[in-house]
């Protein structure tokens, strides 16, 4: 799950007590949402659409007959392009763990090692923040909190619906699943906070003796805190990252479940798209795997 650090460098404080502590309570939390997005799905391959970002575009009617197009398509597109770009960036902090005792080992002098540690906290508030704003694992925790629910996949993406994170994040990914989902209800109450993102990218915060200060409060309703212990923001992180790697480890896990299912289908694997045809019966299309090159594609 966490690779290896490269040339002995410290360049996180990921530290393995932490990691073991709380790797059991994040993963079950995790394993329950896509559980549970599994088995309620509306149709048996929305699951399959949040793995590879199922997206409507907007083209206009001329365009889709002349280039005889469907507007619905599979892949990265932008947005996916945008979260490849954010993991190239996350996937270097994750390599590596220690314990605590060994990551302090090389600290002599008192104040460099408080200049890194504040250093390192800056690093992580802003991949915390970055995590928040990267609009692909919002749209997948948006849709398997759909899929959960016995929803069906939600194609469109409007950029608008991020602009609001809090409501999506609070309102639309977490409260429907109290009772679904409720290790995966619990774990977002404990990591999220908007107030800590927002005063990230305002630079609203500061170091001081064992906290990191917010000054923000006074800025919206829903704000509570003065700040944040150490302590205390060092398990906060530490479950993110967690987080973030039991997700990659359950889209890998059904990523193999879809494409054994599909390996002797003729035709493919049918998905359902949200909308009829002239005979009002619900517009399909068929969907298999290239082993060769590893990647999904339209049956044509």
């Amino acid at each position: 799950m966490f690779g290896e650090d490269v040339d002995g460098v410290n360049k996180n404080m990921l530290f393995e007590e932490i990691i073991n502590k709380y790797s059991n309570e994040v993963e079950e939390a995790v394993d329950q949402l896509f559980h549970e997005a599994h088995k309620n799905q509306v149709n048996e391959t929305d699951l399959l659409l949040v793995l590879e970002n199922g997206l409507k575009k907007e083209y206009p009617e001329s365009t889709l007959k002349r280039l005889k197009i469907s507007p619905y398509q599979i892949g990265p597109d932008i947005i996916g392009f945008r979260y490849d770009t954010f993991y190239q960036f996350i996937n270097y902090y994750r390599q590596g763990i220690k314990s605590k005792d060994e990551f302090f080992k090389g600290f002599d002098d008192e104040k460099l090692k408080h200049s890194l540690l504040d250093f390192y906290r800056d690093f992580q508030l802003l991949l915390y923040m970055k995590f928040w704003e990267t609009d692909l694992i919002l749209r997948r925790l948006s849709n398997l909190s759909n899929l959960a629910q016995a929803k069906p996949y939600y194609w469109d993406y409007s950029q608008t619906v991020y602009d609001a994170r809090r409501n999506l994040i609070k309102d639309e990914i977490q409260k429907p699943l109290e009772f679904i989902c409720p290790l995966f209800y619990k774990l977002i109450d404990e990591i999220y906070s908007n107030q800590i993102r927002n005063a990230v990218a305002h630079s609203q915060y500061y170091f001081l003796y064992d906290s990191i200060h917010l000054t923000n409060k006074d800025g919206n309703k829903h704000y509570k805190l003065n700040g944040i212990t150490y302590d205390d923001w060092e398990v906060l992180f530490t479950k993110l990252i967690l987080l973030y790697n039991f997700m990659i480890k359950n889209f890998n896990k059904y990523q193999v479940l879809y494409q054994k299912e599909v390996k002797d289908k003729h035709f493919g694997l049918l998905i359902y798209f949200p909308e009829n045809d002239l005979k009002g019966l619900q517009k399909t299309g068929w969907v298999k795997y290239d082993f060769s090159h590893k990647r999904w594609h339209w049956n044509q």
